[in-house]
């Protein structure tokens, strides 16, 4: 820690409460007679983060579909037209900033914000470590497998919203395992049943 103090020209103070932080988030580790350890993310790891994403997400989707404010409604849609934008632009940093605000759009409107937290945790951690399925399929193709769950939320369909952020969800998931292995032909991700067919 006196070491990084000294490299970025800071007290002690605020790189201890960066990497306390960290580690809260899941991306540090405190080692006894260390030091501080930076993890990477297992095959394990996303497999939890996803299944736990699944479990809170996909029937936050169903209560959006059902609950939403015309508010939220104006939100989420202009979160939509801004990641179509930023498709047809081909700017992935502005598609992940409407990607961000479309997710917490539905969260806010499942009205739990123990979710909302959890979420912005585990995204937080991803994002930070940079999982990211952009190498493996388009904006266009990730764009339009958030328009099912767009018109299925619009349409107050809550089973249809659920259903299209399960499979969103899991194909983020079969994607990030396929980088992660190198080889996810075979990877059979975790059966959650929120919403089956």
């Amino acid at each position: 820690m006196v070491e990084l103090s000294n490299q970025l020209g800071v007290s002690r103070t605020p790189v201890r409460e960066a990497l306390l932080q960290l580690a809260s988030n899941g991306m540090v580790r405190f080692e006894r007679s260390r030091g501080v350890r930076i993890l990477q993310l297992s095959t394990k790891d996303i497999e939890e983060i996803y299944t736990l994403r699944l479990l809170l997400e996909a029937p936050a989707a169903y209560l959006a579909a059902t609950h939403m404010s015309d508010e939220q409604k104006e939100t989420f849609t202009a979160a939509f037209d801004g990641m179509r934008a930023a498709c047809e632009a081909g700017n992935e940093k502005l598609f992940q900033k409407h990607d961000f605000t479309f997710h917490e759009t539905i969260l806010r409107a499942a009205d739990n914000s123990r979710v909302v937290d959890a979420v912005a945790k585990v995204r937080s951690q991803m994002h930070s470590l940079g999982l990211s399925t952009t190498k493996t399929r388009t904006l266009a193709d990730i764009l339009a497998v958030h328009e099912r769950i767009y018109a299925a939320v619009l349409d107050a369909d809550g089973a249809g919203a659920a259903r299209a952020a399960q499979d969103h969800l899991l194909g983020t998931l079969r994607m990030l395992i396929q980088q992660s292995t190198g080889d996810g032909a075979d990877y059979q991700a975790p059966v959650v049943p929120v919403f089956p067919d």
